[in-house]
């Protein structure tokens, strides 16, 4: 039996249920889905569940999330939702629960996540896949002088993270994680994902990469592991033009979004969707300014 945490939000609602769906159809055995829901109406959730229906679906759980509890935390432009930081939350919420794999609402995955749910982690609390843009110069003095890694060749993306949940709450990572998310806030330019390195550095087991391979790394015929859309673009966005974009909407076809497509732009149209995903928040301007007179 695998269990497996996404946090879904309104505007991640396809890519959630692709998520889901491809984990499904990959998978030998039952596959039990916590869905922390941020935002979603009830019929957004029924279309979510209806998305899911296959012989080894077992429970489906529904949890709301409160954005307020993460209220005073940091976010950028490459997210601007905060909602990422509910992963945080996941010791107390599933808290029946003594193992489980989170994963993002962009991915295709495309082997049996049993594998991951049998996997032996030698005593780490948590199983990661090296992140693949830490090699400049820019990123390792980053990690090194910000986060102070003590190695900085090993940090993680959270996209997909194998959990221990008993040891999760046995070194009370969620509390941990949550103090250094506040007390760090203008150096965290990764958000949570900075926060779980800084928390978890040494507690984790390195994966093989193929566990959580961008789009732009995979070939056209990955099918042994997990495709991650890296990135502000995603496939259900009517700009998206990079690679399996084929695949994943063969994915949604079998989903309650069947049929379903973004909207074409054209011209002054794909011009202002740039122009709005390049608008920061105010809260980020105001980070801006501070860090910029701090450092001057």
């Amino acid at each position: 039996m695998v269990n497996i945490v996404i946090v879904a939000t309104a505007n991640y609602l396809w890519g959630a249920a692709v998520t889901v769906r491809s984990a499904l159809e990959a998978c030998c055995t039952t596959l039990n889905v916590y869905v922390i829901s941020v935002d979603l109406s009830l019929a957004e959730k029924q279309q979510l569940f209806n998305s899911w229906q296959t012989s080894n679906l077992g429970t489906t759980k529904f949890i709301d999330f409160d954005l307020d509890r993460v209220n005073n935390f940091r976010s950028t432009l490459l997210v601007k939702s905060k909602s990422p930081y509910a992963r945080f939350f996941i010791p107390e919420y599933l808290a029946e629960v003594s193992r489980c794999i989170y994963l993002d609402t962009d991915l295709i995955v495309c082997s049996d996540l049993n594998e991951l749910q049998l996997l032996e982690l030698h005593g780490k609390s948590s199983a990661c896949v090296i992140d693949g843009g830490i090699d400049t110069p820019q990123q390792q003095q980053r990690l090194r002088e910000k986060l102070k890694l003590q190695d900085p060749h090993q940090y993680f993306n959270s996209g997909v993270i194998v959990m221990d949940l008993d040891a999760w709450r046995r070194h009370e990572i969620q509390s941990k994680a949550l103090v250094v998310a506040q007390d760090n806030y203008d150096l965290l330019d990764q958000m949570d994902q900075d926060a779980l390195n800084i928390v978890l550095a040494g507690d984790w087991l390195v994966l093989d990469p193929k566990w959580n391979t961008s789009k732009g790394r995979a070939d056209a015929s990955f099918s042994d592991g997990i495709i991650h859309f890296l990135g502000k673009v995603k496939p259900w966005h009517a700009d998206y033009a990079a690679n399996f974009q084929d695949r994943w909407f063969a994915l949604l076809d079998r989903t309650a979004f069947a049929g379903q497509r973004p909207v074409k732009l054209f011209g002054a149209g794909v011009a202002y969707r740039r122009f709005v995903r390049s608008i920061p928040t105010l809260e980020m301007v105001k980070g801006k300014l501070r860090r910029l007179i701090r450092s001057a």
